[in-house]
């Protein structure tokens, strides 16, 4: 019996250890921080010590006392409640006196009261909100920061819209429709005498989730003259199309998967740009005439077109690749051209701009224009190169980028030994001798940063070249 008492207290014993030592840990990693991304619930002295923070503050709190809300109000960082679905007029009101931007992305109903009491934040507050009532709508109409609503998806309050049309960015991104009244509240004409702080005419951008778009709301918004998207557009009428031409406006719709050759036309028509880069993979034959003849008749907005992935039109083909600007400018997404498309542009008089992302390029007199052009090409999805289209691009003077080549022919390899350029061959793996033979005479810099295949004489004759760079490990 007394062994079995001295057993059970050892065992008691042990068990306080271990319940002692959990304990040291716990107040250990609660000394260290609070992983606030777990608190469902936060005390007085918590919220004092996550206010320490510098970074934002993203809480994972289902409810939010006064105290604390008065409490994290004091963080200089932005805060965010990532899980709260209600919130009194109370905390709401202590929330108010913080100056940063103020997250509440789940929040599922806001009284009249609460969105009064949010009023004074002259920071950005970002609500999840899906509905709001017309009471809600007139007291956030009131607030003095600006507020993002990109869960709402019904706008009908037009003193919330008037108030959201004052602001540098409109965040509406789920709204499917908008009367011309609210499409005129939203965007009210530029202030063109108007300057920001450095001086420069403030520019106003508006996210909104339209579904369908009348031509009296689509000329309401281009008549700010600013910036809007609109990536749950799918497809525009002619007559709305035509509503919105002219004026200057960056216009991004990335949602559309049908534009008619007349949308086409008045959609271009105009200043700005018209991006449409996500449009593709490819263009209807009437659509590609329609957006060619708008770019070569001016005035024409620059039009997007990174998403088509084939190009069937000589005339848009040309019509795109003659443009020069920026990104917006380029087809870099174009991977397959047609051997009319190819002689089209073999044939412009003008520069053209390179299709970096050709996987196929078997037009010598394309690469021969290419090669005549000063300036740097870039080829690298090419996996392969016919030996005729390696000597046209021999002859460039500049960087010559090839990198995606995985084989190289004795006589595209003797071709290359006299570019005087700068020459990227990194895809190439493997290299026979009769090829290595003709490379090692090359004049400029070659690069084989990927060979890992040669015999010893064809290594050894890469090698004796100074301008070739070769790897480390050469089997």
């Amino acid at each position: 019996m007394m062994h079995l008492l001295i057993r059970l207290s050892t065992r008691s014993l042990a068990f306080a250890f271990i319940a002692l030592g959990l304990l040291v840990i716990v107040l250990d990693a609660d000394a260290q921080g609070i992983d606030a991304t777990r608190l469902k619930t936060l005390t007085a002295e918590q919220a004092t010590d996550l206010v320490k923070q510098s970074k934002p503050l993203r809480l994972a709190v289902t409810e939010l006392s006064p105290e604390v809300a008065t409490i994290l109000a004091g963080s200089k960082a932005d805060l965010y409640f990532d899980a709260l679905a209600t919130l009194t007029p109370e905390s709401a009101a202590a929330l108010a006196k913080r100056e940063g931007s103020l997250g509440l992305p789940k929040l599922a109903e806001l009284s009249p009261a609460a969105a009064k009491a949010l009023a004074p934040h002259t920071g950005v507050l970002m609500l999840g909100l899906k509905e709001l009532s017309d009471e809600t709508a007139a007291a956030l109409a009131k607030r003095a920061g600006d507020t993002r609503l990109d869960s709402l998806t019904s706008l009908t309050s037009l003193v919330l819209a008037e108030r959201l049309g004052k602001q540098i960015v409109v965040s509406l991104g789920s709204v499917q429709r908008i009367t011309p009244e609210i499409a005129r509240a939203l965007n009210p004409p530029a202030d063109l005498k108007a300057r920001d702080k450095d001086g420069k005419q403030p520019y106003r951008w508006i996210d909104i989730g339209l579904t369908e778009l009348s031509p009296e709301a689509g000329a309401a918004i281009v008549a700010s003259r600013h910036g809007f998207g609109m990536h749950s557009l799918e497809s525009i009428t002619p007559e709305a199309a035509a509503a919105m031409s002219g004026p200057f406006t960056n216009m991004r719709m990335w949602g559309l998967k049908t534009i008619s050759p007349a949308t086409a036309t008045a959609l271009a028509s105009g200043n700005g740009i018209l991006d449409i880069r996500l449009f593709g993979p490819e263009l209807t034959d009437e659509t590609a005439r329609a957006l060619a003849k708008q770019i070569q008749t001016p005035p024409c907005r620059c039009v997007d077109l990174n998403g088509l992935k084939k190009l069937t039109s000589p005339s848009l083909a040309v019509a795109a690749l003659r443009r020069e600007g920026g990104p917006h400018s380029s087809l870099n997404g174009v991977a397959e051209i047609t051997p009319a498309v190819a002689q089209a542009l073999a044939d412009c008089k003008d520069r053209i701009q390179v299709l970096p992302s050709l996987t196929s390029l078997t037009s010598a007199a394309l690469a021969a224009k290419y090669a005549r052009q000063p300036g740097d090409v870039n080829f690298k999805k090419l996996a392969s190169i016919p030996d005729d289209v390696a000597k046209a691009l021999a002859t460039q003077k500049g960087k010559l980028d090839l990198s995606g080549v995985q084989s190289l022919s004795a006589e595209a390899a003797k071709a290359f030994a006299t570019h005087e350029g700068e020459l990227k061959l990194d895809g190439v793996k493997e290299i026979s001798d009769e090829a290595a033979k003709a490379l090692a005479q090359a004049v400029g810099a070659v690069s084989l940063s990927n060979l890992t295949t040669a015999s010893p004489e064809a290594a050894g004759m890469l090698k004796g070249n100074a301008k070739i760079a070769l790897p480390a490990k050469l089997k």
